[in-house]
């Protein structure tokens, strides 16, 4: 699990923009010796171009986008080429390849990089001097420069395998360290609507790092190290859900501002959280930097000990007995749970995983390029195709127009602009349209410096180097790759055409006339959040009462919508909530009056998450109190719950139905400590959630306008 000492200090972006850079060098290099610096000028456009899709993921998966870029590129790149000669045919062309390349997108967000790629290898191709064409030269030295990149990307990637599951797992601790971090703030003020809204940030990015985790861990059975990296994030997901316990305990505990010891209360749980959070940022520093097993602490311990039971001995009355001591229970879980993973990094540790390696690689998320997602989205209602619709026009207009003006020598960099500004949401758009002005204008600058060493072996490797800075900062912070690529764009404009001279007002130029018409043509063909809303809540619904029945084991009694293990029905209902706090934030950017009805979203999301945590608890309080008394009651109870949640939820209403149980089942689910709470608390969150839904229904059925 160790990374390279030349490269553990280095987040998991850099390292892969390093390998990037040195695959291109390599691959002009090699051509350059073999056949001359003008095939290695063809081969490293193709190369940069395959090189998109070369990111952070297992080899398998990189084989297959790199490859796919491969053959987009070349086929836009090369069709535009043959066109070329005939002067009549090239705007139609162009907007058939810009359509055909946003149409790649039916195959999801992983197509990203292959579209941009293919659109990328057609402004290579605009740039061109006006007698070029295709040729069989051309042709053959393109290829080899995108296939020679294939094979580097491939070999990096099986070399660094161990690097990026090391660098994922840390990166998820990190991001459970900071989830727990503002669950600790929200105990000391559970009324702050800016504490409630952090949670439900780091909850939406700590769900993108452990399903980037799953994706390179899941995905490797190799040895005693790929059980105990498993085994982490098994461990991790669980306290997960032991977090949002967390969370709702916030809502148990007595407002801090009635007595004091209410308020030493919610004190000592949060200082108990933000020290769990604390442990974990170790964790991952150790992960990350050395990738040695970490002893646990007993200083750290005693301290957990002492802070929970000094939390166990607080006055309480009444039912806050109750509620101390389940707040006390999930807090000891936690630790439990913390102690797992450290003791999980023991060199000499036996594992064995609780399932079977074919199970856990459901949880991985699906790569498949399968031509039946291209059709599906060639009906013009579809997302997807109005996207590559208003692609195409927008771009095809400004291409047209720059062929009109004398003064535009590089219609081309227009046309790249468009591609990158619009995006799928006019909220994604504006953040591309800010970034890319931005960018350019300091990448301007950078040029204009880079002029006083006007050596052309200087600028070939500026070039490589700029190629490198905006493939790592792509995903971090996309100024500093738009400010890149426009280095990369006018050093390559010059190492074509050293007569040209350097453009770099020219860049800016196009640069702030392609932002400005990306963004003014998302209005037109729009595609508001609003439209996919009740889709994708029907979708999160439908998780949701999927993971009810498993964790109330009722799923053999109603039609199953999932199979597999809870942990499978839990991630499916994790990911669907994910998708619905995405539109969220997205529709923020709107129109008010095409947005979605954000303040209803918002406590939608958080009755959900808290539904999740009350059953993923139940379940494991269901677990823990295995040996204690199981009669019928307990079972009518549960089984009476079960339904009355899933009868909430299948049926929006602003009236929900409400649990009534017998006081025989209140007394047999006093059987096992905290669990009246616990199902209770499920069934009010999901008739908070059918409640909100109809709300959210109504308010969001007005028309697009």
């Amino acid at each position: 699990m160790s990374p390279s000492f030349a490269i553990r200090f280095l987040p998991a972006w850099v390292v892969n923009g390093v390998t990037v850079t040195l695959g291109l060098a390599w691959v002009q290099f090699s051509i350059s010796l073999v056949a001359g610096p003008q095939a290695a000028q063809i081969a490293i456009a193709t190369a940069v171009c395959a090189s998109l899709a070369d990111v952070v993921t297992s080899t398998k998966r990189v084989a297959r986008r790199v490859m796919a870029a491969v053959i987009a590129s070349t086929v836009a790149a090369t069709l535009f080429l043959a066109i070329r000669p005939f002067d009549g045919l090239l705007v139609p062309a162009v907007a058939l390849i810009m359509f055909g390349t946003m149409l790649l997108m039916s195959w999801g967000p992983k197509a990203g990089s292959v579209a941009f790629a293919a659109a990328l290898s057609l402004v290579f191709a605009m740039s061109l001097p006006p007698g070029q064409s295709l040729s069989w030269d051309r042709f053959a030295w393109g290829l080899a420069g995108s296939l020679g990149y294939w094979v580097w990307a491939v070999a990096t990637a099986w070399l660094l395998q161990p690097t990026w599951r090391n660098f994922a797992l840390a990166s998820a601790f990190e991001g459970m360290a900071r989830l727990l971090a503002a669950i600790g703030r929200q105990m000391r003020d559970p009324a702050s609507v800016a504490c409630q809204s952090n949670i439900l940030d780091e909850e939406a990015a700590l769900a993108e790092r452990l399903q980037s985790a799953r994706d390179l861990v899941f995905d490797n059975d190799e040895g005693p190290a790929a059980r105990r990296e498993t085994t982490l994030l098994l461990h991790l997901i669980d306290l997960r859900d032991m977090a949002m316990a967390s969370r709702l305990g916030a809502g148990l505990l007595p407002a801090p501002s009635l007595e004091p010891a209410a308020r030493r209360n919610a004190e000592l749980t949060a200082l108990v959280i933000e020290k769990m959070a604390e442990s974990l940022q170790t964790i991952a520093r150790q992960l990350r930097r050395t990738g040695r097993p970490l002893g646990v602490d007993p200083q750290v311990e005693l301290s957990f000990r002492s802070l929970l039971a000094e939390l166990e001995q607080l006055p309480a009355a009444g039912d806050q007995v109750e509620r101390l001591l389940g707040a006390s229970r999930v807090l000891k879980n936690k630790l439990s749970l913390l102690q797992s993973i450290q003791q999980t990094l023991e060199p000499d540790r036996e594992l064995r995983l609780a399932c079977r390696r074919s199970d856990l690689r459901r949880y991985i998320t699906p790569d498949e390029w399968r031509l039946a997602a291209l059709t599906a989205n060639l009906r013009p209602g579809t997302p997807v195709f109005r996207h590559a619709l208003r692609t195409s026009i927008t771009a095809t207009v400004a291409y047209a127009l720059t062929l009109a003006f004398p003064w535009t020598p590089h219609p081309q960099w227009i046309v790249l602009t468009i591609a990158a500004v619009m995006q799928g949401s006019l909220a994604q758009t504006l953040l591309r349209r800010n970034a890319r002005v931005l960018g350019t204008l300091v990448g301007c600058l950078v040029v204009a410096l880079l002029t006083a060493y006007p050596s052309g072996l200087f600028l070939s490797a500026c070039f490589l180097v700029a190629s490198g800075i905006a493939h790592a900062f792509f995903g971090i912070r996309y100024s500093v790759t738009a400010g890149a690529a426009a280095v990369m764009a006018v050093l390559q404009a010059h190492l074509v055409s050293p007569e040209g001279g350097f453009s770099t007002v020219e860049r800016f130029g196009d640069t702030v006339a392609g932002a400005m018409l990306g963004w003014a043509a998302t209005y037109l063909l729009p595609t508001w959040e609003r439209r996919t809303l009740p889709m994708v809540m029907q979708r999160a619904v439908n998780a949701l009462r999927a993971y009810a029945a498993e964790a109330t084991g009722q799923r053999e009694e109603k039609e199953k919508t999932t199979s597999g293990l809870p942990r499978f029905a839990r991630q499916q209902a994790y990911d669907s909530i994910r998708a619905l706090a995405a539109i969220r934030s997205r529709s923020l950017a709107e129109p008010a009056a095409v947005r979605v009805p954000i303040a209803q979203l918002s406590s939608w999301l958080a009755a959900a998450y808290g539904l999740m945590a009350h059953l993923s608890n139940m379940r494991l309080a269901l677990t823990l109190g295995a040996q204690e008394q199981r009669g019928s009651e307990l079972a009518a109870a549960i089984a009476e719950a079960a339904h009355s949640m899933d009868l909430a939820l299948a049926v929006s209403s602003t009236v929900p139905p409400a649990l009534a149980l017998s006081t025989e089942q209140e007394l047999a689910l006093a059987a096992i400590p905290h669990l009246a709470w616990r199902l209770h608390g499920a069934a009010e969150a999901a008739a908070r959630i059918a409640q909100l839904g109809a709300e959210i229904e109504e308010l969001g059925s007005a028309p697009d306008r």
